[in-house]
């Protein structure tokens, strides 16, 4: 049984030459909006930067309402539908979006749009669940390593070993990006990966004798200093 027989609403004509109502589209738009907030949600708890891009999750409910009008309007009429192809090839998108991950939420956004738009709610809230529930199963599972930059300065570089077997200790092995030496100052760039969250095992390296500070850089643009 689907959502629309589950509750009544035999709102879909799409299939048909019917023409949707003003309350049909309505509904429509309004099951579009609730869940994008789902998306919303899931990206808010899931971003991978030190804040949410606040314009992206404005975006994503208005993408999956304006995909939504879209199709329920290509459905309808196929004069309309190849204005409607024809217009829209000529729209460039110009802003690079720099997280890949953010990437995922705005073809969900689509892929909700389109097939809510196309009478398909049962497909709509099912495929929203599935997709939360699968990126919150592949962040939760610790088989991704993450990748960190340990930047150390310190003011002897006598330490260089002492700082090394640290860093070994703590996350077994370690790339040696950069190295400067200069008027008896230590800075050193090192990769370290990890399955586990070792953010807080910095202060060990920082209590090293010498050791003036330590940052520790995601490949994200987060991070931790001491």
């Amino acid at each position: 049984m689907s959502i629309v027989e589950l509750f009544g609403l035999d709102i879909y004509g799409l299939g048909t030459d019917q023409v949707l109502s003003i309350e049909q589209i309505i509904f429509i738009i309004f099951a579009v909006f609730l869940l994008s907030l789902v998306i919303l949600f899931v990206y808010k708890r899931t971003y991978q930067t030190t804040v949410y891009n606040k314009s992206l999750a404005v975006s994503i409910p208005v993408i999956a309402m304006i995909i939504a009008v879209i199709i329920i309007s290509v459905s309808s009429n196929i004069i309309l539908s190849l204005g409607m192809v024809g217009a829209l090839s000529i729209v460039r998108f110009r802003t690079a979006i720099k997280n890949p991950f953010d990437t995922v939420f705005v073809f969900w956004a689509v892929g909700l749009g389109v097939t809510a738009g196309a009478g398909l709610l049962t497909v709509a809230v099912t495929s929203t669940i599935m997709i939360a529930a699968a990126i919150f199963m592949l962040l939760a599972m610790e088989v991704f390593v993450q990748s960190y930059y340990l930047i150390i300065r310190s003011d002897n570089c006598d330490n260089e070993e002492a700082i090394l077997e640290s860093v070994k200790e703590i996350y077994g092995k370690y790339s040696l990006r950069n190295k400067t030496v200069r008027n008896n100052t230590l800075d050193v760039t090192l990769e370290v990966r990890s399955k586990e969250d070792k953010t807080t095992m910095v202060n060990k390296i920082a209590k090293i004798d010498g050791v003036s500070s330590v940052v520790l850089l995601s490949h994200q643009g987060d991070y931790i200093s001491e």
